[in-house]
């Protein structure tokens, strides 16, 4: 074997290759992202349109059916299905596995625009999203307080927190849930409205008419130039029951005349309770490629700070930490990897009696899993339980080689050979035989490759 000559002749020049590796290792660790989950990237699209007080029969009708006969023609299109419920439609696109769902959100929306005139004038504008599981909320939070109601509570989370965390390196973004949000409401009283011959089209566009910010031009002179801005959005609530909705004969009808205007909170759909209390719940999401555990870190230390600067009373206290769990599974991972090569250690020291011998293979795990981590870096793989465990998988094979090199060699050092000579002979002996082996193991693994749908996406950092 030319390559084991060389490195017993060599041993200075591939111990230093070897330090290199170890270098490029380390430094690849300190890069890689922690996980749980390897990133999968499910081909699924969904299209959801909103059209505010039309039932699911004509939303059928008008939306739904122009949507997806529009986005059936995009390319690696697998099924299409759709629901339409009361003002909402939701039209679900799914592709083939390995589809460029970048591209294919891309054509979505491009065919999306040779419906825009077709659809009614009062539908929202259809959005597309991608379902990605890295952007699910890694921290969830409660905002809780015994001196501030849940009006000012939300207020306070959506004002004051989220801006907060999002500054944070690695936070792609907040959003509060509970508590009760402050609505304007306008309550329509249909009698009034009959006796004044006023639709609630014409009350909804007045109101719409006159709640407007435009630009209004500029002034200038020879050295400065002012923008003009007219104060067209409504700042109390007499400004809206003084809002004229029609004139007939003569007489201006107003919203007062036709509805109440109420400064009230909008319909809570959704309670949160922290510890028996009524609370609002904040959750933050992480950037795609950010690490998980990096980013809990940084925002949890950065809360006390937050804290502080706050209204007095308001508490933030962590419900849900997600990087707890998969520090948690990485440390198990861990201290199984340290016990293994601690008991293979005692194994070959009992059965070999040499401590020498016995180092070198308890060294040689280690090292191979530094190494690994640099190919991991390069591949754009995470720490996660998937590739710990197929390193784990890796550790097993490589023991058991180095145990069969390891005994071939110090069975010639028995007979009485030279070192260099008895290393050169024996590595030799068994060189084809664990090739055959190894070849045989990658042989059971390698088809995890070419396994279709999300277990193949899953295992192929395994592999």
């Amino acid at each position: 074997m030319k390559m084991t000559q060389t490195a017993i002749k060599r041993g200075v020049t591939f111990f230093m290759i070897y330090l290199i590796a170890v270098g490029f290792g380390l430094f690849s660790l300190a890069r890689l992202n922690v996980d749980l989950y390897p990133k999968l990237e499910f081909p699924v699209l969904a299209v959801i349109t909103q059209y505010t007080g039309v039932g699911p029969f004509d939303i059928e009708k008008v939306i739904t059916r122009p949507v997806e006969e529009t986005v059936a023609s995009v390319e690696n299109v697998k099924k299409v299905s759709s629901t339409s419920t009361q003002g909402l439609s939701l039209v679900m696109l799914e592709f083939e596995w390995g589809t460029d769902m970048n591209q294919a959100e891309i054509d979505v929306r491009n065919n999306l625009e040779f419906i825009k005139d077709v659809l009614p004038k009062d539908v929202s504008t259809p959005m597309v999203f991608a379902f990605d599981p890295s952007t699910q909320p890694i921290l969830y939070l409660a905002v809780a307080s015994d001196l501030h109601g849940q009006a000012e509570l939300r207020r306070i989370s959506e004002q004051d927190i989220e801006p907060r965390l999002e500054r944070i390196p690695g936070v792609a973004g907040s959003f509060t849930v509970g508590g009760m949000r402050r609505e304007i409401k306008v309550v329509v009283d249909p009698t009034r409205m009959r006796a004044h011959n006023v639709s609630i089209q014409q009350l909804t566009a007045a109101l719409q008419a006159n709640n407007l910010q435009l630009p209004s031009g500029w002034v200038d002179n020879k050295e400065q130039e002012f923008t003009l801005q007219t104060a067209g959005e409504y700042a109390s609530l007499e400004q809206i029951e003084n809002t004229s909705v029609a004139m007939i004969n003569g007489s201006v009808i107003r919203v007062r005349d036709v509805a109440t205007v109420a400064d009230g909170f909008a319909e809570q759909r959704q309670r949160v309770w922290n510890n028996g209390r009524p609370a609002v719940m904040l959750m933050v999401q992480k950037q795609s490629d950010a690490n998980t555990v990096a980013v809990a870190r940084e925002v949890t230390k950065r809360l006390k700070q937050i804290e502080s600067e706050l209204p007095r009373g308001v508490r933030l206290e962590t419900i849900i930490d997600l990087s707890t769990f998969i520090t948690r599974s990485m440390s198990n991972l861990g201290n199984t990897a340290i016990q293994a090569i601690g008991l293979t250690f005692l194994v070959l020291l009992f059965f070999l009696r040499n401590f020498r011998s016995s180092i070198i293979v308890a060294v040689s795990i280690p090292v191979s899993l530094i190494v690994t981590f640099a190919v991991m870096d390069q591949a754009e793989l995470t720490l996660n339980i998937i590739s710990m465990a197929g390193l784990a998988l890796a550790v097993g094979l490589l023991v058991d080689n180095s145990i069969v090199v390891l005994e071939s060699i110090f069975r010639h050092r028995e007979e009485g050979e030279e070192l260099r000579e008895a290393a050169n002979k024996g590595t030799g002996e068994v060189a084809m035989a664990i090739t055959a082996s190894t070849l045989t193991t990658l042989s059971v693994f390698v088809p995890v490759l070419f396994v279709p749908g999300i277990a193949g996406e899953l295992f192929n950092d395994m592999v």
